[in-house]
């Protein structure tokens, strides 16, 4: 079985750099959410909505309660994220097959994870989009 390590080959640091690249971009990824999510967080408290809807209150604590959890989640996801960047130093050191599966389960565990907080977080934003529409005052 061939050994790939730091100094006998290039085809390990390169899988590496894919693997960090993918984390870089998943790093982008949330700090535009979260951005995203500071925004629409104010957007859910801010007194901009028509009076005299019925259960007006009741929906926007909904909202606001699934954009607490979401935000939850992008913290801990950043979390996982951070760890796993640092654990992917340890592919440097394979020296056999399983040894690089055994990361790149771990990085597709955490690309699928991700992919679905970014589902449910455009799932989030469509609903709330569809409730606002007509709710929102109109200026004088």
């Amino acid at each position: 079985m061939t050994t790939l390590t730091k100094q006998s080959g290039s085809a390990n640091e390169k899988n590496v750099d894919q693997l960090f690249n993918d984390i870089r971009e998943w790093n982008e990824k949330l700090l535009t959410t979260s951005e995203k999510i500071t925004f629409l967080s104010q957007f859910v408290s801010a007194d901009i909505f028509q009076s005299e809807l019925p259960h007006l209150d009741e929906q926007l604590s909904t909202f606001s309660n699934a954009l607490t959890i979401l935000k939850t989640e992008k913290i801990e996801l950043h979390q996982l994220i951070s760890n796993h960047k640092n654990d992917i130093n340890g592919m440097l050191e394979c020296e056999d097959i399983s040894c690089e599966s055994f990361y790149y389960s771990e990085h597709k565990k955490l690309e699928i994870r991700l992919l679905n907080f970014f589902k449910d977080f455009a799932e989030y934003q469509t609903e709330l989009f569809k409730y606002c529409t007509n709710k929102l005052r109109l200026s004088n």
